[in-house]
């Protein structure tokens, strides 16, 4: 669960990065790796809006949508009836720091948050993966396709809808 709501505090001001962009759309797979090289692929679409907004929509292997509006964290789990909520106050300060990633090359960039060191391959201005070692030392890599910059989204893609017979978890 960690993984998740690092994952998701991570990438909701990832877009940051890129002092022009407003907003940020496309699909991704997550590849997780860990110490004895057994892998899992994660797959979905992913919307993000300045200033801390994003909305995470997994379909494969299970289905999980997690938003972030400004503070809250909701993660929606449909296959076992549970949403988790957490207020996750002022510790989304990633913006700042994805605006201060340092430059190795022209498609390179390394940058800092809170235990993780983020390695950043980028065209251009466009993001093309992510890459870092989670709290557990798996090696995570985000590769995005389809990208969309700067097209309007609407601010109701980052509002949950919560199915009302779906067990409530408060973090």
């Amino acid at each position: 669960m960690k993984k998740t709501i690092a994952l998701s505090l991570l990438c909701a001001n990832l877009f940051g990065f890129a002092d022009n962009l407003n907003t940020f759309s496309a699909h991704f797979v997550q590849t997780v790796v860990d110490d004895k090289n057994t892998t899992i692929k994660y797959s979905g679409d992913i919307k993000a809006k300045r200033p801390n907004m994003a909305m995470w929509n997994y379909v494969e292997p299970v289905k999980k949508e997690i938003y972030i509006n400004n503070e809250d964290l909701v993660i929606i789990e449909p296959e076992i009836e549970q949403v988790i909520l957490k207020k996750v106050g002022s510790t989304i300060a990633f913006f700042e720091m994805l605006k201060n990633a340092k430059k190795i090359d022209n498609e390179h960039y390394v940058a800092h948050y809170e235990n993780m060191k983020l390695h950043i391959n980028v065209k251009g201005t466009q993001i093309l993966s992510i890459t870092y070692l989670d709290e557990l030392e798996n090696r995570v890599t985000i590769t995005f396709s389809n990208q969309m910059e700067n097209k309007e989204i609407d601010d109701s893609n980052f509002k949950a809808n919560i199915p009302l017979d779906f067990d409530l978890i408060y973090q």
